[in-house]
């Protein structure tokens, strides 16, 4: 929320999640001072970190599938988001164990994935590289053209429909995927994005295959010292950056 008080433009932003974090440094650095409240008396919004029993547990997310919106974030400052910190990569992205005692990596190079696919169900591979390709469609346009747009005006959304219904956006993610993939296994392993951002796959719009593309395009990331440290470092440059906070 904006506002001007005498001849400075200040502004108040209400939540300290990773969305509230990213709008405050982005204002700051369009020469707003800039004050961040949370009714939590951490940061980090759904990034929370628990500690129980001396142990220490992500609440929220806990991979990083496009680095680079973080690291436009240190950018903005002229400063290097590694220097504040790391982020490693996951290999492979995930395990599957299956109850038929059958397990499948997923990750690495599309060769990699292809290779597991077919030794579990041969033949397979080729109907993944298809999702992978059809999702990047989805991608142009569920994340290059729609991510960023706010969807408060009618004709912004509209405008996508006959690209959207021409992806198959009817389609909820397990039965697009199904329309690539036999083997009833790899239909629930290459369904579970959704479950990422709280989604039933059953009944979660297709769009959210775009996560399969998503991954090939940046891979998959974990920060060192789990979510909690990626929100100290966005933290520790907002402190550095004159951002006030408080609850």
């Amino acid at each position: 929320m904006p506002h001007r008080s005498k001849n400075r433009r200040s502004a108040i932003v209400v939540g300290a999640g990773f969305g509230g974090i990213a709008t405050a440094l982005r204002l700051r650095r369009l020469g707003y001072t800039v004050t961040v409240i949370d009714n939590n008396p951490k940061a980090g919004g759904r990034a929370q970190v628990y500690e129980i029993n001396g142990f220490k547990f992500d609440a929220g997310p806990t991979v990083i599938t496009a680095p680079f919106l973080f690291d436009e974030l240190f950018a903005l400052f002229g400063k290097k988001r590694e220097d504040y910190i790391e982020f490693l990569p996951v290999e492979p992205w995930y395990r599957f164990e299956f109850s038929d005692g059958s397990k499948l990596d997923y990750g690495g190079s599309i060769e990699d994935t292809v290779s597991e696919i077919n030794r579990l169900s041969p033949g397979e591979g080729k109907g993944y590289v298809d999702l992978v390709n059809f999702s990047k469609r989805i991608f142009k346009v569920g994340f290059e053209k729609l991510s960023d747009q706010p969807f408060h005006k009618f004709w912004t959304m509209i405008r996508q429909v006959p690209a959207l219904l021409a992806l198959k956006s009817y389609l909820s993610v397990y039965k697009l995927v199904s329309s690539f993939l036999k083997d009833e296994r790899l239909r629930r392993a290459f369904s579970i994005h959704p479950l990422l951002v709280g989604g039933n796959p059953m009944n979660t719009t297709s769009i959210y295959c775009l996560i399969h593309y998503l991954e090939r395009k940046w891979g998959v990331w974990f920060p060192r010292g789990g979510t909690g440290s990626l929100v100290e470092a966005l933290v520790l440059l907002m402190q550095e950056e004159g951002i006030r906070t408080g609850t």
